[in-house]
């Protein structure tokens, strides 16, 4: 083919490694100037030269910009949506090689020198010759490399659907890219009367072990409840005049972590077990008084399960740990010869704020909550620090644990069964098999959370009130635009290439996969919407 720039094996790799050389790790310089690099590229295709007002940044919350890239090939409406993120996870963990991390050549050497930076299965790949190293190379800038050929291919030949190229930041914490993102393509749809019928999103496999390929007809769910233990302080020489929150939340943290109660399953698969994502006591500075404030953040995954479930699984938990921990402390008290006649309340953040409402009243309750809330610049930290200042209001009801929800929520999507989705995923089984001799298996739900919470609508909004009352920044520093998620909803596909250890020093892609497979797959894909 004549006059392209990314449609043979060498030339996506060459691309690849021009997107992987932009150190793009989130919340760094990085990542704000990455898409003039994506547009610079697009801006050498005739049709992007043609329609340059095809190409937009779309400003986030936190100062980023997604880029997207609409190539307008029917009036029918027919459209493919492709999605990718270019943000990657920092790399501390190449220790003396960080800085050249995000070069697969040099690294590729490094290894080659200092194996013993890697397992035998990466230095097995190495050796091979198989696979690209390096931060980003799998996670996920092969899956733009592979979006930006494929819509160079469909402008060069002109096919007969369009196709939306969407490339985000921040879904590494966040997601303000894709919740900014889908604002945008819900205007697009309304703007050029779109019929999306398929949104396409790469993503790493979750097995390492293997170079089988896997196709992802769902995505995990995401939600992060927190818990705020408030004692009561005293002097470490008198510890039974007090109650160390440290006390409580050992409790809790205990009931939580690793509870199969708290599991879900959906055929043969289930979701990971919780954990906690960060716990600590508030005290400022280190000193002899006793732990009087400690919080809590968990991450607890779902499939079907909304977030008023899981809230109601989690208080009836905490509630379990609670009595736990208090019939213990009544326990020493009476061996110490101490009198403990408060109970350890247990109340929710809607509770508490009424409560706070009815002694202070709502409009100086909204002014302590709104100014906490501008003053705290982490967003998982700002339900934790509202519930904190309120609870200091209200001293009177200590000891409590308060129970919240922490930013950010990634709903659960899943298309699996659904027809158009069954029939495109046997196309890539069998076209991979038939081509390339390699399987691929279909996993009902990518277990490694994604920007594709944000594609199709599955929410009960009932349930969202709920969330809303319990999360004390929702729909001010962090929301979730159901509305353009309504409208822009369509079954979801996760489709990307074969690599392994994402988020690890030994991140690493396919080669084969990435730059012969998937190009072929993805356009056949393509194509058999064009023909249906």
């Amino acid at each position: 083919m004549k006059n392209t720039l990314w449609q043979n094996e060498k030339e996506r790799l060459a691309l690849l490694k021009r997107l992987v050389k932009h150190p793009t790790v989130t919340n760094t310089q990085g990542e704000k100037t990455f898409p003039s690099l994506v547009h610079q590229l697009l801006s050498q295709l005739n049709y992007f030269q043609k329609n340059s007002d095809h190409i937009q940044k779309v400003l986030t919350e936190d100062d980023k910009e997604a880029l997207i890239a609409f190539y307008h090939g029917t009036r029918t409406g027919k459209t493919i949506v492709l999605v990718s993120h270019y943000d990657t996870v920092g790399v501390s963990e190449f220790g003396f090689s960080k800085d050249i991390a995000c070069d697969p050549d040099k690294l590729a050497y490094y290894f080659q020198q200092n194996k013993g930076y890697l397992d035998e299965d990466a230095v097995n790949d190495l050796i091979s010759g198989d696979y690209l190293f390096g931060r980003g190379t799998m996670d996920m800038k092969a899956g733009l490399m592979l979006h930006l050929s494929l819509i160079e291919l469909a402008s060069v030949e002109a096919w007969d659907i369009n196709l939306i190229l969407v490339t985000v930041p921040d879904e590494e914490v966040h997601s303000s890219g894709m919740r900014k993102a889908v604002e945008k393509l819900a205007a697009l749809k309304t703007e050029y009367h779109l019929d999306i019928q398929l949104h396409l999103k790469p993503t790493f496999q979750q097995a390492s072990i293997d170079d089988q390929h896997y196709i992802y007809s769902g995505s995990i769910g995401k939600i992060m409840p927190g818990v705020l233990c408030y004692g009561k302080e005293t002097h470490v020489g008198q510890p039974l005049e007090g109650l160390s929150s440290s006390f409580m939340m050992s409790y809790i943290t205990q009931a939580l972590e690793y509870n199969t109660q708290l599991k879900e399953c959906f055929e043969n698969e289930s979701t990971p077990l919780p954990v906690t994502l960060m716990t600590r006591d508030l005290k400022d500075t280190y000193d002899v008084q006793t732990p009087f404030k400690t919080m809590g953040l968990f991450n607890i995954f779902l499939f079907k399960k909304t977030p008023k479930d899981i809230y109601s699984a989690f208080i009836n938990t905490v509630i379990t740990a609670v009595e736990r921990c208090e019939s213990e402390w009544l326990s020493i008290l009476e061996e110490e010869n101490y009198q403990f006649d408060t109970k350890i309340n247990v109340l929710t953040y809607e509770q508490l704020k009424q409560y706070a409402i009815k002694r202070y009243g709502v409009d100086h309750i909204n002014q302590v909550i709104n100014q906490t809330i501008k003053e705290t610049s982490e967003l998982h930290l700002q339900s934790v620090n509202v519930v904190d200042k309120l609870m200091q209001l209200c001293k009177n009801i200590a000891p409590a644990v308060v129970t919240f929800f922490a930013s950010p929520y990634y709903p659960a999507v899943n298309t699996s069964y659904d027809e158009g989705i069954e029939s495109t995923i046997h196309l890539v089984q069998n076209t991979l098999k038939n081509q390339f001799q390699r399987n691929s298996e279909r996993v009902h739900y990518f277990n490694g959370i994604s920007d594709a919470s944000y594609l199709k609508f599955e929410t009960d909004m009932d349930d969202m009130t709920l969330y809303a009352q319990n999360a004390p920044n929702f729909n001010q520093t962090y929301s979730i635009p159901f509305e353009a998620i309504k409208m822009i909803s369509a079954p979801t596909l996760m489709l990307g290439p074969i690599g392994k250890d994402a988020h690890q020093l030994s991140e690493r892609l396919h080669k084969q996969s990435a730059f012969v497979e998937l190009p072929v797959i993805l356009e056949t894909v393509i194509k058999s919407y064009i023909e249906s």
